[in-house]
């Protein structure tokens, strides 16, 4: 349970950092950061599984390379949803969501999760 609070603080964190070193990501204060990461968390978890699995053969073509398709999207569609949260182009969102999962892979490597 604290991991996960300690990696939803760092993703705000990461969200908040992404506003200042990019032009395009328009972060209002760091509510609208924690309403993302939570928002953004919430389709991963329900939305993206679905997209996921409809898009297998156009994945399995692009040898995974849609699966940041994908994660661009879920960016896009929390970007629609949050009023103080704005990235100006898909593109942006897809670079925007590639340093998001980046920071989520580095996260794992510094902090693994425990092995029961």
């Amino acid at each position: 349970m604290l991991r996960s609070i300690i990696r939803f603080g760092f993703n705000v964190g990461v969200v908040m950092g992404c506003t200042y070193l990019f032009p395009f990501v328009h972060v209002q204060d760091v509510r609208s950061a924690i309403v993302f990461v939570a928002v953004i968390s919430l389709l991963n978890i329900f939305v993206k599984p679905f997209l996921t699995l409809i898009t297998i053969p156009l994945t399995l073509f692009t040898f995974g390379f849609f699966l940041l398709i994908i994660n661009g999207i879920m960016v896009r569609i929390a970007d629609y949803f949050i009023d103080g949260f704005e990235i100006e182009a898909f593109w942006h969102a897809f670079l925007f969501g590639l340093i998001l999962s980046l920071s989520n892979m580095l996260f794992e490597k510094i902090f693994p999760p425990k092995r029961a």
